[in-house]
């Protein structure tokens, strides 16, 4: 079971990852440029050094801001 929730943990991070740091780049890319000609260019360079990092940062808080969260509602 413990490795079925490692795969489950891997997958569902890239997936946060992979999402939010597309969403939030293609953002902050419009509102630093605009509609530009080359702004798919410019948001998909901007995502692909984004999106490495978001899956180590969610890798990090996932489990203590899950923690929190049972703490939080629990009480």
């Amino acid at each position: 079971m413990k490795r079925k929730s490692y795969k489950f943990r891997i997958v569902n991070t890239a997936i946060m990852a992979v999402s939010l740091s597309g969403m939030m780049t293609i953002y902050i890319t419009f509102i630093n440029l605009g509609m530009v000609d080359r702004f798919i260019y410019y948001w998909f360079k901007a995502w692909m050094l984004a999106a490495p990092v978001a899956f180590v940062c969610v890798m990090m808080i996932a489990n203590p801001v899950q923690k929190l969260t049972k703490r939080l509602l629990d009480s």
